[in-house]
């Protein structure tokens, strides 16, 4: 199966064979897409492929939300077997398997010996993606992980505002290109955005992944590979500060035989429609 289709009232999301990748997370009751794509995501695969895995994947990247995994942007050099950018799981075929509201997303990585199992489902105005990475081989593995929902650039117009916990985040205005890496202990990142007329909330586990990468894309860049025509604000969480450790994979380790699990949430509601939170 290459895609299927998962969904409630409220939200409809994609999800992808290639890479996992939810390519579209739209609302309903707005009409609104959340995710970003590429002016060329819809174009059909070819057999060309540049020589730099960073190069080919933003040459081919289509937007959407991925997982990174074993590794986020380019792996140390001294790495073996050599990992792509942005880690082996975003690169592979995954088996899809689900219901109207739910998918199974599976994927045994060849590059270290980690299986994966990715369950998405749709509740109301609710996305949750429980995710399960399991050691498979015999000796222990040491890896990174990332969340790399890519939000499409129409959420961020000037009235809208990002926050980490009590912490703003500054986005700069339209076009503009940057990265940031930030520590994020709430666990949590809000978009207001009233002109989309929307409010997202994104929820995860801040002790496994305690970082947030802020990527904004908003035809902030003339030249290769997104020639000022990609609109996109990335906020992904991540296990490891951007470009560490230099001579491992990553910070987190399973036993073999071990595994460890994620839970994250996406919530869309209504702008002024937000309910406050109960008070004990």
């Amino acid at each position: 199966m290459k895609r299927m289709r998962i969904g409630s009232g409220d939200l409809v999301a994609v999800v992808e064979a290639d890479g996992a990748r939810i390519s579209s997370l739209r609302h309903l009751p707005t009409e609104r897409e959340l995710l970003a794509s590429t002016p060329w995501a819809d174009d059909p695969d070819d057999a060309f492929v540049m020589a730099d895995s960073s190069a080919q994947w933003h040459r081919a990247y289509r937007g959407g939300w991925h997982l990174l995994l074993p590794r986020a942007g380019d792996a140390p050099a001294t790495a073996s077997p050599p990992q792509p950018f942005h880690g082996e799981a975003a690169w592979r075929t995954w088996r899809l398997t689900g219901s109207r509201n739910a998918c199974r997303a599976s994927v045994v990585l060849r590059t270290v010996p980690l299986a994966i199992d990715r369950w998405m489902s749709v509740r109301a105005n609710l996305l949750v993606i429980e995710t399960a990475v399991r050691n498979v081989g015999s000796d222990p593995v040491s890896y990174g992980w990332a969340e790399h929902p890519a939000f499409s650039g129409d959420l961020f117009g000037p009235a809208s505002t990002v926050h980490t916990g009590d912490r703003v985040i500054r986005l700069d205005a339209a076009p503009a290109a940057s990265f940031a890496d930030l520590a994020a202990p709430a666990g949590a990142v809000t978009i207001t955005a009233p002109e989309a007329g929307v409010e997202v909330s994104l929820h995860w586990d801040a002790a496994l992944l305690p970082r947030l990468y802020v990527w904004q894309e908003q035809r902030g860049s003339a030249g290769f590979p997104w020639w000022g025509a990609m609109d996109a604000v990335g906020l992904e969480p991540a296990a490891d500060p951007y470009g560490t450790p230099l001579d491992a994979l990553g910070t987190l380790t399973l036993a073999p035989g071990e595994s460890r699990e994620s839970v994250i949430s996406l919530r869309v509601d209504r702008s002024g429609d937000v309910a406050p939170e109960a008070t004990s």
